[in-house]
């Protein structure tokens, strides 16, 4: 029988192990609610796919690395038949696009990456994890936004990649928000204080042209 301390030990050691390997999500807040991404989301991806984009891969050439995230991400949505491409000529609408960042630096916001990526957003390699940064933007304004930590990614054929890519997915593009009423219009965007005052995404952008 192990004594009382080596019993913690062992079992802080187990979930350590445990926590190795583990895939985990969050949300960045913006002002469109669930419904709301869903809705530009469908509007982009209903006559072939939403154009995807990835940068700082630091483990295959951008090309490669934004292909193999477009497959990964294709039907991860729920509810959705989504797909996605690394072509920009195959997209219906390339005023819309998924964006995701390896390794993105802590102060790092999705405005950020809707505005500068991929080449003036600054990576942070870990030597124990990989972190996705995950931007849906309508040209340069944020739709939506997650964050993605999971284990260390040295190829593109890591199964974590493919659970990574599509936990963010799934993350930026929930089925609800959880305790909102039914049959309540989405919301497409949030006020913008002075002294610029209006909607920082405007909700008409994109339905009629």
């Amino acid at each position: 029988m192990f004594p009382a301390r080596a019993r913690a030990g062992i079992a802080a050691a187990t979930l350590l192990l445990t926590l190795v390997g583990c895939v985990t999500a969050q949300d960045t807040l913006t002002g469109t609610d669930a419904q709301g991404r869903r809705a530009f989301l469908l509007y982009a991806g209903e006559k072939g796919p939403v154009w995807l984009q990835a940068g700082n891969a630091g483990i295959a050439a951008p090309g490669a690395a934004s292909a193999a995230v477009a497959e990964a991400a294709s039907g991860a949505v729920f509810g959705m038949n989504t797909t996605f491409t690394a072509d920009r000529t195959a997209a219906a609408h390339p005023n819309y696009r998924v964006l995701v960042l390896f390794d993105p630096a802590v102060a790092t916001s999705t405005d950020d990456v809707c505005r500068s990526f991929p080449s003036d957003v600054p990576a942070v390699r870990f030597t124990d994890r990989t972190n996705l940064f995950l931007a849906f933007c309508a040209r340069q304004e944020s739709i939506a936004g997650a964050i993605v930590r999971g284990p260390k990614l040295t190829r593109l054929d890591d199964p974590k990649l493919r659970e990574m890519v599509r936990a963010g997915i799934r993350e930026m593009f929930p089925q609800n928000d959880g305790g909102r009423e039914r049959n309540q219009p989405p919301i497409l965007g949030s006020i913008r204080a002075a002294p610029n005052a209006g909607f920082r995404l405007n909700p008409l952008e994109g339905l009629f042209n």
